[in-house]
């Protein structure tokens, strides 16, 4: 009997720890195959679909952040004169040009009616050196899908190099009135010839 009851015991302990053996096991099987597994990414937050209206107006809200839609000012002139008025509207393409102007750069177009300097049309970069100097320069001025046409412009009287003034201000007015789009090209001290497009659509001048 005690024999018996000795080898009872000892084959119930064993399957005991054989029974746990084999369940940690199967535990440890499990954790590594979920580790081994990519994690679920959190779903994202569906955003509701727009209107084809909002949608317009959101682009036209980002187009006018970046300045590329018509800006207008009014500022009083300091001696008294009158006000000063501009319209302004940045270049939808980037240039890039080499050292020392790195770093891509719109241009800008202004329209400018000064009491005192008269009506001026206006083409400034950051950086960079137009040109045209006193003496003046060519630029080729494209409205929409029309031909080139050449205006004469000039450096401003500080000598800055990073504006030129278009001459013919009444006829580029004329032409911007009905264009959607206009093309300037301009010369570049060591960066060639350069081409600015500006959406001038919807000119309040």
């Amino acid at each position: 009997m005690n024999n018996s009851s000795k080898i009872g015991c000892g084959t119930i302990l064993f399957l005991a720890l054989a029974w746990a053996f084999v369940q940690f096991v199967s535990d440890f099987q499990d954790v590594r195959q979920k580790r081994s597994q990519p994690a679920t990414p959190p779903k994202a937050t569906e955003t509701p679909s727009l209107t084809p209206e909002q949608q317009e107006a959101r682009r036209e809200q980002e187009a006018l952040a970046l300045g590329l839609r018509w800006q207008y000012r009014e500022s009083p002139d300091e001696m008294g004169r009158g006000t000063i008025k501009q319209a302004i509207v940045c270049s939808l393409n980037e240039v890039q040009f080499d050292f020392p102007y790195l770093g891509a750069q719109r241009a800008m177009l202004h329209l400018r009616i000064h009491p005192k300097y008269g009506k001026d049309v206006i083409l400034t970069i950051k950086k960079g050196q137009f040109l045209c100097g006193l003496r003046g320069c060519q630029v080729a001025v494209r409205f929409d899908n029309g031909k080139a046409q050449n205006f004469t412009a000039v450096g401003p009287a500080d000598h800055n190099t990073t504006s030129i003034f278009i001459r013919g201000y009444d006829r580029f007015l004329a032409g911007a009135r009905k264009a959607k789009k206009v093309y300037i090209e301009a010369q570049f001290y060591q960066q060639g010839s350069q081409v600015f497009e500006f959406d001038i659509s919807g000119l309040k001048w």
